[in-house]
């Protein structure tokens, strides 16, 4: 059945991605030394603002105090800033700081170049049906995650 090649290659795709030698290649060539795990929270802080480390936590599924040691090292290395809520001096959320932002431009142009280095061969229409499929096929599940799109008896 076509799904379950899908959902192999899926995995294999999952596994290759989250190698510790994709990302020490992704370390070596961009200068941008942090752990994967701070590569994800910088990633969701930049791509959502004013999030507590509770939600970066839930998130990204670890447990708080493994968000609280991730965070305090990408604010050390200066990856991100903590502000304190307007509406709550109990309550804090995290941003992405220039240095933050440049990080993530270099490991996203890196893989942009890993990408087209994987497809150099691939005729353009098919490099650009390969781009539409992945596209649709995130935007699915995301809804799928979310529970849209599911039928009720």
């Amino acid at each position: 059945m076509a799904l379950d090649e899908l959902v192999r290659s899926l995995n294999d795709l999952y596994r290759l991605s989250g190698s510790a030698r994709v990302h020490a290649d992704t370390v070596r060539t961009t200068g941008v030394s942090i752990t994967q795990t701070g590569l994800r929270f910088l990633s969701l802080i930049e791509d959502s603002p004013r999030m507590s480390a509770t939600d970066l936590a839930g998130a990204l599924d670890v447990s708080q105090p493994t968000a609280s040691r991730v965070l305090q090292g990408l604010e050390s290395d200066e990856y991100v800033v903590r502000h304190q809520s307007d509406r709550d001096g109990r309550l804090s959320h995290y941003v992405t700081t220039g240095k933050g932002r440049r990080a993530l431009a270099k490991v996203h142009q890196y893989h942009v170049d890993r990408l087209a280095f994987a497809l150099r061969d691939a005729d353009p229409k098919h490099q650009q049906a390969i781009t539409a499929a992945v596209t649709e096929l995130v935007a699915l599940l995301h809804g799928a995650a979310q529970g849209k799109g599911r039928r009720t008896a």
